[in-house]
């Protein structure tokens, strides 16, 4: 891990981490690697969705790493956090089978305004769904996965309206991670400069 983002240090703006990569190295290895990397902006995908009181101590924990977001379900009610990180709730998600997401999106858009979070996650395979997710909500950050192994292309949801692209797998698991970073953020650009390849 630590050879791939020395190596992306300037093509990437975060680093989204979760359950894979903590049961790999553990909560300290994460913490190391937000230590030795303060350059990236940190999210913590574990889309936290228990009762508040759960939430919010473990939102101080992630505080405590200093990591930068986290992602949280916002089904489970809309109690607002006390908390310094940038908080993402899932209104969409990428994969066909979140069909009941899918069906609630109206209402969880509802439920990110409520909540004033920061960002919300739309799937970057919906592209109906960030540009109505940008119309609803103008000012709330999109975070749109699903860019390549799960079918977007890059660059995509970006030119729907999200403001960032999840990639982590379409990275981490090429056999040149550096290569396919360049690949995705020359595809990016090219939407966001207006001259994207045909």
């Amino acid at each position: 891990m630590n050879k791939i983002l020395d190596g992306l240090k300037n093509l990437v703006a975060g680093v989204k981490v979760g359950f894979p990569l903590s049961l790999l190295i553990g909560w300290e290895g994460i913490s190391e690697l937000v230590r030795k990397h303060p350059e990236y902006y940190w999210i913590a995908d574990f889309k936290l969705a228990d009762i508040p009181d759960v939430v919010q101590h473990i939102l101080g924990k992630f505080e405590e790493m200093n990591l930068d977001g986290a992602i949280i379900h916002i089904f489970t009610g809309h109690r607002k956090y006390d908390s310094r990180l940038d908080l993402i709730g899932v209104a969409g998600m990428s994969h066909p089978e979140a069909k009941l997401i899918r069906e609630n999106f109206v209402k969880l858009l509802e439920m990110a305004d409520l909540l004033d979070t920061w960002g919300i996650v739309v799937g970057a395979t919906r592209p109906e769904m960030i540009r109505e997710a940008r119309r609803r909500l103008p000012r709330v950050k999109i975070f749109s996965p699903g860019v390549g192994f799960q079918g977007a292309k890059p660059g995509s949801a970006l030119k729907a309206g999200a403001d960032f692209e999840i990639v982590g797998r379409s990275i981490l698991r090429s056999e040149d991670p550096v290569k396919a970073a360049e690949e995705i953020v020359s595809a990016q650009r090219g939407v966001i400069h207006g001259h994207e390849s045909r």
